[in-house]
């Protein structure tokens, strides 16, 4: 994505690339996100252009071990991922308590796992996702802070446990503010991409944190915001060291501030699968068939690939109810849109015990694209959705991120206001809320039937077979 010096949208390109899924497991071929960078890049550059600077976000925590050239050694554990069970046990007896928790979801399994199972061996670093394309970038090995707030036991630094353990938190390298500049495009990263070299290049962000700079959500008090890609994520800044039990805490770019997350794993992925399976070229066209009853025919469980807050369960897995021969796959559709709402709806409940909202929700990235699914989620929450008018997603806000690490802007301050200006508004029905809210309590006893040990996805996943694929 390219914006102007009002950050505002000049162009944006999207390139997909696949991921391999097999029981606990998914995996990315890192070189893969450098193909897709320099292919988008190749597609929003115009020669001769001047650009101020770059930044990246990225999906996190997903790490790559890399030899000293920077080319992956292995595939990509992604942050879905959630193999290393038995390293998140031993960190939640060694590691003491911080902002996050010992789920295999967080970083620092996922090293411990790959230290355990010689994933590691001729390691020069691990990289995490936006460092990769750094890396590819300027060829400067970085960590900055808001991914590093992913890894358990680490808040400024590791705890010494971590290292105790056997976890090779030396391979990662010290962490980097996310303005801070890394370095600037190399030749050879210049022919690749377009972009010209020498242009600076900031050490970037998880995509929560694009999203919160895309959405304007600087400090605590300016609302909340959901951005649905591959998953659904809420955001909302809140004080440093603020901690919500069973949610994600994240170093936000903002100094003294944290982003407080919600999220589910397999949302946006559960509609394209939706799509595919029922035989349609993309959920965009199979939008057209949402059924205009509501709510829908079906209760759907959107948990496709384990889940996280604020159940934390990496076997948790997907279920319908009230299939018939007459759904069609707009039902199944719609059933998706629902299922993910109600399980934001859950989340966000949680949060508000705690910390009380009851502002729009700012709808952001692929689902907010969708022509049906913000008011499905505006009757689900009983609260207007809005859909900003840079509503495109973390890429945007990895924009802002780079004008303000090279001075386009003096603070992020300066380009809140891109985020807050509001291309469509959706109002909540109060009857279909009302019906949402009884059906809530079904679906969240569903979801406690499938889980534990006991459970009936435990159960089905002790006598079935889970062949690989692919999903991308």
């Amino acid at each position: 994505m390219a914006v102007d010096d009002a950050g505002g949208l000049l162009r944006d390109a999207t390139v997909r690339y696949p991921t391999a899924l097999a029981g606990l497991g998914a995996a990315q071929d890192a070189g893969a996100w450098w193909d897709a960078a320099r292919t988008a890049l190749r597609r929003i550059v115009t020669p001769g252009e001047p650009i101020a600077g770059v930044a990246v976000t990225s999906q996190g925590p997903t790490l790559v071990p890399v030899d000293a050239a920077g080319d992956p050694l292995g595939p990509a554990l992604t942050w879905a991922d959630r193999r290393a069970t038995a390293e998140s046990a031993a960190l939640a007896a060694a590691v003491p308590a911080g902002r996050n928790g010992t789920d295999p979801y967080f970083g620092t399994a996922k090293l411990l796992w790959w230290a355990r199972h010689g994933g590691l061996d001729g390691a020069h670093a691990v990289l995490c996702a936006n460092s990769f394309v750094v890396a590819k970038l300027t060829g400067v090995f970085s960590f900055e802070e808001s991914t590093a707030s992913f890894f358990t036991g680490w808040d400024d630094d590791f705890d010494p446990a971590v290292a105790a353990l056997g976890v090779p938190v030396g391979l990662l390298g010290d962490p980097l503010r996310c303005t801070d500049i890394v370095g600037t495009v190399g030749a050879g990263a210049a022919a690749a991409t377009g972009l010209p070299a020498g242009t600076p290049v900031a050490a970037g962000a998880i995509d929560a944190v694009g999203a919160a700079l895309e959405a304007g959500l600087l400090l605590p008090g300016d609302g909340v915001a959901e951005m649905t890609g591959f998953s659904t994520v809420s955001l909302r800044p809140m004080p440093r060291g603020t901690r919500v039990a069973d949610m994600i805490h994240v170093r936000h770019c903002v100094p003294d501030t944290d982003l407080l997350l919600t999220a589910q794993v397999s949302t946006g992925a559960l509609v394209d699968w939706v799509a595919r399976l029922t035989g349609y070229d993309s959920a965009a066209v199979l939008d057209a068939e949402i059924p205009a009853a509501r709510p829908g025919r079906l209760a759907l469980l959107p948990s496709l690939l384990g889940e996280r807050t604020p159940v934390w369960d990496p076997a948790a897995r997907g279920a319908i109810a009230g299939l018939d021969l007459d759904v069609t796959a707009g039902d199944l559709l719609l059933a998706a849109y629902e299922g993910a709402a109600l399980a934001l709806r859950a989340d966000l409940a949680a949060v508000a015990r705690v910390l009380p909202d009851d502002g729009p929700l700012r709808a952001l990235g692929g689902g907010a694209r969708s022509r049906h699914w913000p008011q499905v989620k505006a009757d689900v929450l009983g609260r207007d959705v809005v859909v900003p008018v840079a509503g495109h997603g973390a890429a945007h806000g990895a924009a802002l991120l780079a004008g303000v690490a090279v001075g386009v802007w003096p603070d992020f301050a300066a380009v809140a206001p891109t985020g807050r200006r509001i291309a469509a508004t959706f109002h909540p029905d109060p009857d279909r809320h009302a019906a949402y809210t009884e059906r809530l309590p079904a679906v969240l006893a569903l979801r406690d039937h499938l889980a534990g040990p006991a459970g009936l996805t435990a159960t089905l996943r002790r006598t079935a077979a889970v062949p690989p694929r692919r999903s991308t």
